[in-house]
């Protein structure tokens, strides 16, 4: 009798790990389709970008942008969403109630906090970007005043996408991850429509000169108020609108921003990379700026698709089985999906890095985008694209630590990782300019990635690294056929005529041939974790049909 329960409670455990696991990869291709139409029509505004705009143009909003963009992905994709959701979720699973003064009491105090930033980044952006540009770029006085006036605007930005943030988390904790993928669509659709649109319909032809380009600033405002409110809806159905509060004693509020300033502070120095990278670019050559904004967008795309949605979409999952005391269970779900990330940016870095130039050309050799900026974007897209391995990876592990409320290590080895990129960086650019600089992001990116899995078996639970090591050593001979099939673009190009179509078509054929192999040599080294995506994928297409 005894074997039979304990045979019984085996299948119920199995069963339950086998539903949460698809529970992951269910979310996390909500989340994927939901951000591949924001991604693509983000792409599309940076084309639009770099074939309408001269330099100094897009110079000045890559690096107006830059400080709003951070508070983005420092609160939207960052602290605040993973030190509230852990607590959202014990705080649900004990009572509605509890969880509805926890919403109102941390929106309150948000509301506080984003009104004070956005203020004082309207009233003082000489402060801020005299810190975070260098001198020779601060020199170039008419660039950097229109550098100053796009700040200014978007500073309004961070208000409305914070609170984007924190919707999201309270929707993702709710099990609702397609609508808040969704949402950013909107931004960029706005930011689409502002590029195109002649600035000559915002301001009189006689004052157009001091504000052409300033329309791409109010777009990312605009944009920012749509896609927070697009949410409202949702959350006032499911009766979780946040509504202001006077109370400020709430315990559990009190652990979010315990969680929260260590968090802030962790990801805050591994964000504030994209800032020193601000400051050494914009002492480097004209167009350097844009040319790495760029190269971002082309990253970001395979990077939120593979190791943001798996890693927003994982984070109430792992928070769920460290609440139930599932550790072992939790352990093996952050190995599995880190492999899964790890096993995707591998052969997506070896395909950028083999068909950088064509994709680039594809993409922006148009307009004020001349043959030798296409030249110099794909020459760093191939030093650069091997970041995508690491990031994906520190997605993919961070949350693990904030799953068990320990925001601080991810803290202290972000801080040893900024250090190390501080001091390297500056000398590799002495020898390789802006490559050096890449270069130095990559690495420091790496030792982060290393040291979070080092130390995952004291503060987590066991890793099973000799299954994880096999698997990446599976995952490299992937990417090594991967970026050898798609050397296939150059031998065919001759059969396509000349010109943007031909290019299109050629690089089209490469993908799918690329893709179709890589799917093809997965299953035939026994690669599961692919095999489990393609059945999702299956199954969402066919209750689709029917």
């Amino acid at each position: 009798m005894s074997n039979d329960i304990k045979s019984n409670q085996q299948r119920i455990n199995t069963g339950a790990s086998t539903t949460q696991a698809g529970s992951v990869i269910k979310n996390a291709l909500k989340m994927a389709f939901g951000t591949m139409a924001s991604r693509v029509l983000g792409l599309f505004r940076e084309i639009f970008i770099a074939a309408l705009f001269e330099k100094q143009i897009t110079d000045s909003w890559a690096a107006a942008f830059r400080i709003p963009n951070l508070f983005r992905r420092l609160l939207g994709e960052g602290s605040l969403s993973v030190s509230f959701i852990p607590v959202f979720v014990d705080a649900h699973l004990d009572s509605e109630y509890r969880a509805k003064n926890l919403v109102n009491t941390m929106y309150t105090i948000l509301l506080i906090i984003l009104s004070v930033i956005t203020v004082l980044g309207v009233m003082f952006p000489h402060a801020i970007l005299s810190t975070v540009l260098d001198p020779s770029y601060v020199a170039q006085t008419e660039k950097y005043n229109l550098t100053v006036l796009m700040a200014q605007i978007m500073f309004l930005f961070v208000f409305f996408i914070s609170s984007f943030a924190f919707f999201m988390g309270i929707l993702n904790a709710l099990g609702d991850f397609l609508l808040p993928a969704i949402a950013p669509t909107l931004w960029n659709l706005a930011m689409v429509i502002s590029t195109v649109l002649p600035a000559s319909w915002l301001f009189k032809q006689g004052d157009l000169s001091p504000y052409q380009g300033t329309q791409l600033a109010w777009g990312v405002v605009i944009g920012g108020v749509l896609q927070c409110g697009i949410l409202v809806p949702s959350l006032y159905k499911k009766g979780y609108l946040p509504r202001l509060t006077l109370s400020f004693k709430n315990s559990d509020a009190g652990r979010v921003f315990r969680n929260m300033v260590p968090g802030l502070i962790g990801m805050g120095l591994l964000q504030f990379t994209t800032i020193v990278n601000l400051r050494f670019a914009s002492s480097l050559a004209e167009g350097t700026i844009s040319y790495t904004n760029y190269i971002d967008r082309l990253i970001e795309l395979p990077l939120s698709l593979i190791s943001v949605s798996l890693g927003t979409a994982l984070l109430p999952s792992l928070s769920k089985l460290w609440s139930k005391n599932s550790r072992q269970e939790m352990a093996e779900q952050s190995r599995k999906y880190l492999e899964l990330t790890l096993l995707i940016a591998i052969a997506a870095a070896c395909g950028l890095n083999a068909l950088a130039y064509p994709i680039v050309q594809l993409l922006f050799g148009r307009g004020r985008f001349t043959p030798e900026d296409v030249l110099i974007t794909s020459q760093i897209l191939q030093t650069y694209c091997w970041i995508l391995i690491f990031s994906s990876a520190v997605r993919v592990l961070t949350p693990a630590y904030y799953a068990v409320k320990n925001t601080w290590f991810p803290a202290v080895i972000s801080a040893f990782s900024l250090g190390i990129h501080l001091f390297l960086a500056p000398f590799l650019m002495g020898k390789y300019q802006v490559h050096g600089l890449m270069i130095s992001t990559t690495a420091t990116a790496a030792i982060n990635m290393i040291l979070l899995l080092l130390f995952y078996n004291f503060f987590i639970h066991q890793f099973n690294y000799r299954h994880y090591f096999l698997n990446v050593f599976k995952f490299s001979i992937v990417g090594l056929i991967v970026f050898n099939v798609a050397k296939i673009y150059y031998s065919v190009a001759d059969f396509f005529p000349d010109g943007s179509l031909g290019r299109g078509m050629n690089l089209l054929l490469t993908m799918a041939i690329t893709a179709l192999m890589f799917v093809f040599v997965c299953r035939w080294m026994r690669i599961d974790l692919i095999e489990e995506i393609l059945i999702k994928i299956r199954q969402r297409v066919l209750r689709r049909r029917n």
